[in-house]
């Protein structure tokens, strides 16, 4: 597995937060993710504004970031959907915003196939052995940041990336 690691500068992001299970998850995250983009609107920064996200290949697309502060596969957990604003922009009128501090992350991309075969939760576990390897240490919660239509991509396909805050 191919661990790297990347400083991601302070964000303003569009947030919505709710404590849910795995299932309800599943249901809530589409919808989330639709909700945090609508509010953001024309001030949403996609990949072109946060090129330690860009692809080679890839043209510019949302960028959505979901924060757990718990494994939802072991019941009820906070979980944060924010989509980032621009560096420049505004925060829309009576959106829900917070800003994510500057941060150093141990991130992996992560293949559709990966999460159709059940192999996410590797992922997670990898990460946090090479960050022990390393001498770091999580910093803050796991998050994935997509960047890409999953349910779109073939199966080869990088998708999202999971990603640990060190310090």
């Amino acid at each position: 597995m191919d661990v790297r690691m990347r400083e991601v500068p302070g964000q303003v992001v569009v947030t919505e937060q709710r404590m849910v299970d795995q299932e309800a998850l599943e249901r809530w995250l589409p919808e989330a993710m639709a909700r945090v983009h609508k509010t953001a609107g024309d001030t949403a920064a996609g990949t072109a504004e946060q090129p330690y996200l860009l692809r080679g290949h890839a043209a510019d697309e949302p960028v959505f970031i979901v924060i757990y502060e718990g494994n939802p596969n072991e019941g009820e957990t906070a979980i944060e959907c924010c989509t980032p604003l621009r560096a420049d922009a505004a925060a829309p009128d009576g959106a829900a915003t917070r800003t994510i501090p500057a941060h150093r992350e141990a991130y992996v991309r992560v293949q559709k196939r990966t999460v159709q075969s059940g192999g996410l939760g590797d992922v997670y576990g990898e990460i946090g052995k090479w960050i022990g390897d390393q001498g770091l240490q999580v910093a803050a919660a796991p998050r994935e940041t997509y960047w890409t239509d999953f349910h779109a991509a073939a199966a080869d396909d990088e998708v999202f990336d999971v990603a640990f805050p060190v310090g």
